[in-house]
Formats: structure tokens, sequence, C-alpha cells
């Protein structure tokens, strides 16, 4: 089974090899398209991942500070 990208650079050549467009063009356009999409992906995950942030600080406490180690 294809990985995300190379079924993403199909669709892409698939929808521009009627206009005459190569492989590599596909790959090129593909590049900027696969940009815009995980764009969108990644905002929710931050949005979610900031929640979580603030939730546990405020239910944990301090951490403490290590010890360095005396040199010997």
């Amino acid at each position: 089974m294809p990985s995300a990208w190379v079924q993403h650079v199909q669709k892409t050549y698939q929808a521009g090899k009627a206009k005459g467009m190569s492989y590599k063009q596909a790959m090129q356009a593909a590049k900027k398209t696969w940009a815009a999409k995980k764009a969108g992906k990644s905002k929710k995950k931050e949005e979610h991942k900031e929640e979580k942030v603030e939730e546990e600080k405020a239910d944990d406490a301090p951490k403490k500070k290590r010890r360095k180690k005396k040199a010997q």
C-alpha cells in the first residue's frame, strides 16, 4: 500500500496527465498542495496540544531542578 504522499502525487498526476503534465511536474505541483494540506492538520493538533499543556500546568506541582554532579 503506497504512502499518503505517493497517493497524493498519483492523484495530482492523474488530474494533470490529460493536460500533458509530466510525472516530475506532478511531483512539483503536489509539493505545493501537500504543504497546504498538512498545514490544516497541524493547526488542529497544535490547538489540542496547547489545551493539554494548559491542563497539565494547572495540575502539576513545579518540578525540582537537578543537582550537578560533583567533580572528582
